[in-house]
């Protein structure tokens, strides 16, 4: 699955990405500065084009959790997993009952406002692997249920005090052990910008199966350089 992070709050970026050959988006509240009524609108765009839309949140927002699963998005990312307890938390929060959650039900888009089966559709649920303590947690984490992990790489190297040093040994090490770990199947990746995305072409790492290719800040920071004004 080819997908892209979005942290403008831009219905108009939104449909540019859903209107690509990507398979879909991941909508950004961690970094980004959504308000509601911008997210629910790029989550209906998103599945109105008939790709993935993903939302990341950076903790338990049982509100936005909620409303955005209500307006038809896919899955939820969360990022910065560490504690097995809180993962199973988020979890249960995003899964109805039938599936082994605690999530209540009502009459929402997701369910056409009652005209689909209500309290059945199970959101694909990703945590991302971003720090050290994580990495350390590992077995515990992938009982936890989720069914994808994506690897974030600037957080992970920051927890290992080599911020972006992608030769260091110690965070070759550790994403060693994330890739022996979870099978490509289950894994992901995210290249934050276009020089990490070319980085990774030349690596020679097997491609696990979802890949979050750059962000829509650095594609324009990016284009612009290619100018050549001088």
């Amino acid at each position: 699955m080819n997908l892209t992070l979005q942290s403008i709050p831009s219905t108009i970026i939104t449909e540019i990405f859903a209107s690509s050959d990507l398979d879909g988006i991941v909508l950004d509240t961690e970094h980004g500065y959504y308000n509601n009524e911008t997210l629910v609108s790029c989550v209906q765009i998103t599945t109105l084009l008939k790709k993935k839309c993903f939302v990341r949140f950076a903790d338990l927002n049982k509100q936005l959790i909620r409303m955005c699963l209500d307006a038809g998005a896919d899955g939820i990312i969360f990022s910065t997993i560490e504690d097995p307890i809180i993962a199973k938390d988020m979890i249960e929060y995003c899964k109805y009952p039938i599936h082994g959650g605690k999530r209540g039900s009502a009459l929402v888009r997701e369910n056409k406002w009652g005209r689909e089966k209500m309290s059945d559709k199970k959101p694909i649920l990703v945590g991302q692997i971003e720090t050290k303590l994580a990495v350390d947690n590992i077995d515990e984490l992938l009982q936890c249920g989720f069914d994808n992990f994506v690897i974030g790489p600037y957080d992970l190297s920051s927890s290992l005090g080599c911020t972006a040093d992608w030769t260091n040994e110690l965070y070759i090490e550790y994403t060693n052990k994330i890739y022996n770990k979870i099978p490509l199947e289950k894994l992901g990746a995210f290249l934050p910008s276009v020089k990490d995305i070319n980085m990774f072409h030349k690596s020679g790492r097997q491609r696990p199966s979802i890949l979050i290719w750059g962000l829509d800040a650095d594609f324009i920071i990016n284009g612009i350089n290619n100018l050549n004004l001088k």
